[in-house]
Formats: structure tokens, sequence, C-alpha cells
């Protein structure tokens, strides 16, 4: 079986369906073909427009992904999930791009021909292997709704046909007690200027979720904090924290990638703040569950200045909860204490070899 250094799996998952059941075999399928070095990009056809459908999807593809790498022990392949049309990313956008083989479930082989006619328009691009994968049958449902049910707490229930969207993590509700703007989904529109922040070390899943929500609803521009030297003096296992310059790096290369049109700057933040409390023109503030507290801060700041208030977002921490204070969630930290664990492993080898 030949390995590919970048495999391309074009899917077409809907919320109200079991994302899980339908496309784990798929997707693992597609990491069989894959180098464990390599990339593999999740491309998705006619994504939700709304902003709760979208995160789940998103969401759960990088859930399923990394469960699957820590499987097949292929833990270091760098998964990306494109959404067509978002961003300005197409799947025209193939010729543009450096995949080796194209992969599609069996059920979605429909959208080939829209692949195969975009790849044939260009000189420049060779023809891809393509690669048919069997798949789990879909289950019917009514239509792609325009909104999920909710229960009359707010809450979204399981159904038979789907899986329960809570599983994202994604919090939205109405305005917060404090002044805060905390947004509910409301009416999908793009926000012309859109600022969060983060350190972004070892830029992770969690990561990728964040800033590719962040860019959904970004119409023109994409302000992006990064943490300074001044807020790590506290972090664990410090010395494996990545340069500033490397983690800018990556967070303006990933969105280069998954969001071509989008414009992206990075600007270190050594406060709460950053450019959220300077530059008035900005719309919208996206947030993890963990910096609520944050968004509020700005907001109050923000008040005090004569600014507007910043609608806020609030993207769901992957894999933990607020309950068990994010136990379990994606850590920049975990993947540092990795690096220890190596380094002090690799230390004892050779005092070992030293002593034989």
């Amino acid at each position: 079986m030949s390995l590919y250094t970048t495999t391309l799996l074009i899917l077409d998952p809907d919320p109200y369906n079991s994302i899980d059941r339908l496309y784990r075999r798929v997707i693992q399928q597609a990491m069989h073909v894959t180098l464990p070095t390599g990339c593999l990009d999740i491309f998705v056809a006619r994504p939700p427009t709304r902003f709760r459908e979208t995160h789940f999807v998103v969401a759960q593809l990088y859930k399923i992904s990394a469960e699957l790498k820590q499987l097949e022990n292929k833990e270091d392949i760098d998964v990306r999930v494109l959404l067509e049309g978002v961003g300005g990313f197409d799947i025209g956008d193939a010729r543009n791009r450096s995949w080796e083989v194209v992969a599609v479930g069996k059920s979605d082989s429909k959208l080939l021909p829209v692949f195969i006619a975009e790849q044939h328009s260009s000189w420049f691009s060779p023809a891809l292997q393509i690669i048919i994968l069997p798949m789990e049958r879909s289950i019917e449902t009514s239509s792609r709704l325009p909104s999920l049910p909710s229960d009359e707490d707010g809450s979204h229930p399981p159904t038979e046909e789907g899986p329960h969207l809570g599983e994202a993590g994604l919090v939205i509700d109405s305005t917060d007690e404090e002044g805060g703007d905390l947004d509910d989904e409301g009416e999908e529109a793009q926000y012309p200027i859109v600022a969060l922040g983060g350190t972004f070390d070892h830029l992770h899943d969690g990561h990728k979720i964040l800033l590719t929500m962040a860019g959904f609803l970004t119409g023109e521009s994409l302000i992006i904090g990064v943490t300074g030297e001044a807020l790590l003096q506290n972090k664990k296992y410090k010395e494996y924290l990545e340069p500033f310059p490397q983690r800018c790096a990556a967070v303006l290369n990933f969105l280069a990638y998954i969001y071509p049109a989008l414009h992206a700057t990075t600007d270190e933040i050594n406060d709460v703040y950053g450019q959220s409390v300077t530059i008035e023109a900005i719309d919208a503030l996206v947030i993890s569950g963990e910096t609520r507290q944050g968004a509020k801060l700005v907001n109050q700041e923000r008040t005090r200045r004569g600014f507007h208030a910043l609608k806020v977002w609030e993207i769901g921490v992957v894999n933990g909860d607020a309950n068990d204070q994010w136990a379990g969630k994606l850590s920049s930290t975990d993947l540092r204490k990795r690096e220890f664990e190596k380094g002090e492993l690799a230390k004892g080898q050779g005092t070992q070899q030293k002593l034989e």
C-alpha cells in the first residue's frame, strides 16, 4: 500500500447525522494511506452556515481525528479542517495545493466531478490519484434544518437521528449579568474586524478550532493577540515554550492555509486587554470558556473608554468541562510536558550508555 505525504479527504457531513458513526472509518482509512509525519486535510463540502452547527462539525472532526491518531500511532500527522466557501477556500483551490491523493467516502463520491473538473482546468495541476472509501450507511433525516431544537432551558437534547451538539462544549448564552455582551446564535453575520488572544504554544487542535471559528466570523480582518513574556512567568515547563516569533508564525501560517482571503495579524499582549481596548473599530471578540472573565473585563474597559461593547462568541474547550476545572482538555502544557519527559529519557539513556 502506498503512503502519501499529503492526503485530501473530501466529505459532506451533516450535524443532524452522527458524524462519528458515518465518518470515523473513513477518516481512519485516510490516515492509513498518510505517512506518520504527513498531512491530512479534511475538506468539508457545503459546511453549515450557522455558527453552532459549524463549530460542532469542526470540533467533531478534530476530536475523531485526535482519537484515531492515537489509536493508529500516528500522532504527528497534521490534520487541518477546511471549510468550502469560507475565508476564500474553495474546492477549486486544489490546483494550488500539494495534495498527492484525494480520498472520498462512497456516499460522498458525488462531490468528485466538480473536484476533477477544477483539477483539469489547471495546466499546472498534476492528475491526482483518487481513492473511494467504504463508509457506513447514512441515517436519513428530514433536511438540513435551519436551527437546532432546544429544551426550555436552552440545552440541545440528543435525538435518534443525530448527536448531541452540546458535546462540542459550545456555550452561547444571552447577555451576561455584568454588562458584557455574550452573543447568542442570532442571525449569522460576519463582523468586519474580530479579535482573539492566546498563548498558541505548540499549536494543537484546540487552537485550530478556536482560530477556525474566529475566521468563520470574520469578514475582513482578524487580530490575534499572542501572549508575551510578562504573562508566561508561571507557565509549567516554561523552558519548553516556543519562542514568540515561532508561535506567531504558526498561527499566521495555519490561517493563511485554511482562509487564504482573510487578513490576519498578530500582536504581542502582556495583559488581559491587548488591542481589544485600543482599537475602537473591533466588532467582536472570540474566547474559550476558560477566558470568559477576561472578556467581561475587556468590555468594562471599553465602556470606560467610551467604546462600544464587543460581541462575544465563546468556543467550547475541547475534551474539557468547566465543572472539572477543564481537566482532560487539549493542552499546550501537556505537549511541553511530553518534551520534558523525552528530554529526561534521553538524558537517562545517555547516562546509562556512559556507565556501560
